[in-house]
């Protein structure tokens, strides 16, 4: 039976009026992001070896190129055989080069390894592949020497915790063979450390030779975070004088765009120049005791849907960089500075006028005695990322290196967003992370609200359903979707979030790279109270999702009625171009789905995961354009949702 709103309203009364009341010492709060899960996509299978066989030295990887087994860069780059590590770039601090190996307390899929507080044990394992040290001697000096970190940006390890590295003796096996080398205990680093460890014995001086890094801590979440960097085996070393000549990018970068990472594409054709950065600046290192002369950078763009290529060269290069300096590189964008010639770029119409992406590199001159010749995968002389466009808006860069939550029954979080162009907002893509217990029984209720002179003012449309945490083990920082109660016409400055029900840190990811919390970030604990600005460095990741242009965002075409056993079925992102994310809201779950072109073509098919209510559809492979994604429930009704592939 279909429920009217005035029913709605009555049978959730009793509910509504617990969110008005507050609780006594009420506040937002920050807390140590505890789960990340992983991309099905970049799910790390069975470990696998690259090269056929072991490796000769040197042992290099500064990870910055997709290197661990079952990631998706060539074989002749995998240095490692287990994934349960995994590559980072936004959680060490004043890391020697841009990307770091990270060992916590989660396993090879996200998942904590003891989803308990009191869990502690061995965790992560980060084992290298075979290396062939047959006929060298002690008098060889090969050394294992690396860079490492306790802590960052996130979770430190306490006093109690280690990280440890293993020898392999390739005639003792993986049961007998291993044997512990070295050792440090936790503690909170906020710069890195270095080790070298002599590779001197007979037992370990043989074809087959590996070497692993273990951490001991806390088994609930990503918590007690050990950072690696520039990891190097080879002989003729000096561990008293590890200069390298090298000059390196330290931090990423994942926008060319500002305030927003992410708008809808027909928003910034309204006024592209406004939404460009002016500049950025890079952070290098010179590795070595040597000066670098003449480091030049520049800038490229490319088009993915019509693969058009833009190269802007730094009309300056760092002629004198000192050794072991860290320096900076001004790029320019939009606006020059001290007579530079700015490079005047803004992303170009294609002829979409609802979704486009770019992809984006920023580089220095290969420099350095390691410099490998890495076909199609970035190193530490570059950084590249993808700057999409599409039908919502962000500040945060997509990671979450903390959680953030308000502990009031009735707590309203609100973001500020100013929209380029009038438009309807659909819904909240939001990141939860589960706190040791999964809070997927809590409720809240979305909202939406006109601005006031820089606060929340009138509430925006009409929101009575409940809605709950979903968490998933499925990607890294995953968004879920939640549809507004009905679409809400907004323009101007609107203010989007939720309010909770119970006295409950909800936990939406932290992204502690950005910061617009202060400037954007507005909290209420409890009816009557004044909306206070946040105070808590980071940005809350919670972003509108608009029609922007794109036809039947997350509607479906079909028509069919919640009373005839059809599931809401929400579909993020919209328009997509390698995975949606579907996701089922129903009492009886689906059995297949099918992506069916509009002649009628069938485009794709499968079952749906049992057990799951969502499922991450990989659509890189399918036919750009308008597409139906069927799905098909357990008694033969089915549900339809147009998707734009772009």
């Amino acid at each position: 039976m279909m429920h009217s709103k005035s029913h709605i309203l009555f049978f959730q009364l009793a509910a509504i009026l617990v969110l008005m009341s507050a609780s006594a010492g009420a506040q937002e709060v920050e807390r140590d992001l505890q789960f990340v899960p992983v991309e099905k996509g970049q799910a790390r299978p069975a470990p696998r070896q690259g090269g056929g066989g072991s490796m000769p030295l040197p042992f290099f990887d500064d990870f910055a190129s997709p290197t661990f087994a079952g990631e998706d860069g060539p074989d002749a780059l995998v240095r490692w055989s287990d994934g349960s590590a995994r590559r980072t770039f936004t959680y060490a601090l004043n890391a020697p080069t841009v990307g770091q190996g990270t060992l916590d307390g989660l396993d090879a899929h996200g998942f904590p390894y003891a989803f308990n507080p009191e869990g502690n044990g061995w965790a992560d394992t980060l084992t290298s592949v075979p290396i062939n040290l047959a006929g060298r001697t002690p008098e060889d000096n090969i050394y294992l020497t690396f860079f490492y970190q306790g802590g960052g940006r996130g979770n430190a390890p306490d006093e109690n915790d280690s990280l440890v590295v293993e020898f392999l003796a390739p005639d003792g096996g993986d049961v007998f063979g291993w044997s512990q080398v070295w050792g440090a205990t936790g503690a909170e680093m906020d710069s890195f450390a270095t080790a070298a460890i002599h590779v001197d014995q007979a037992v370990h001086l043989q074809d087959g030779f590996r070497f692993r890094f273990r951490n001991h801590g806390a088994l609930g979440g990503n918590v007690d975070l050990w950072h690696l960097d520039y990891v190097l085996l080879d002989d003729n070393l000096n561990p008293d004088n590890l200069g390298f000549f090298e000059v390196a990018f330290t931090e990423p970068r994942h926008s060319l765009t500002a305030p927003y990472s992410i708008m809808p594409w027909s928003h910034f054709l309204s006024d592209p120049l406004t939404y460009m950065r002016d500049s950025l600046e890079t952070a290098h290192r010179n590795m070595s005791g040597f000066q670098a002369d003449n480091v030049t950078c520049g800038l490229k763009i490319r088009n993915a849907s019509t693969g058009e290529e833009q190269d802007f060269l730094n009309p300056f290069s760092n002629t004198f960089v000192a050794p072991f300096e860290v320096f900076t590189t001004p790029f320019y964008i939009q606006t020059g500075a001290n007579g530079v010639t700015p490079s005047g770029f803004a992303f170009a119409d294609a002829g979409n006028d609802s979704a486009a992406t770019f992809e984006v590199s920023l580089y220095e001159d290969a420099i350095g005695i390691l410099e490998q010749e890495r076909v199609g995968v970035p190193d530490n002389d570059s950084i590249v990322f993808v700057q999409p466009f599409r039908n919502e808006y962000a500040y945060d860069d997509g990671t979450a290196e903390k959680a953030y939550g308000l502990t009031s029954g009735g707590g309203k979080l609100a973001m500020r967003y100013d929209l380029a162009v009038p438009d309807t907002l659909y819904g909240l893509a939001i990141h939860f992370t589960p706190y040791f217990d999964q809070q997927s029984n809590l409720n809240f209720l979305l909202r939406a609200w006109a601005d006031d002179g820089g606060v929340p003012g009138d509430e925006l449309g009409e929101n009575y359903l409940f809605h709950q945490p979903a968490y998933f083990t499925d990607g890294h920082d995953v968004f879920a979707y939640y549809a507004y109660d009905d679409p809400i016409p907004v323009e101007g400055t609107v203010h989007v979030g939720m309010v909770q029900e119970g006295d409950f840190s909800l936990n939406l990811g932290l992204d502690k790279n950005t910061d617009f919390n202060f400037s954007r970030l507005h909290y209420q604990l409890g009816l009557g109270a004044d909306w206070t600005l946040s105070t808590i460095e980071g940005t809350v990741m919670i972003r509108p999702v608009l029609q922007a242009g794109v036809e039947e965002v997350f509607v479906g075409v079909d028509g069919m009625a919640q009373d005839r056993g059809v599931a809401e079925v929400s579909v993020w992102p919209n328009p997509a171009r390698d995975q949606v994310a579907v996701q089922w809201q129903g009492v009886t779950p689906p059995l297949r789905w099918s992506v069916v072109g509009l002649t009628g073509a069938l485009l794709d098919q499968g079952n749906w995961p049992l057990g799951s209510t969502r499922m991450v559809l990989g659509t890189a492979d399918l036919p750009r354009g308008l597409a139906l994604l069927v799905i098909e429930g357990a008694f033969g009704q089915t549900s339809t949702r147009r998707i734009l592939l772009d």
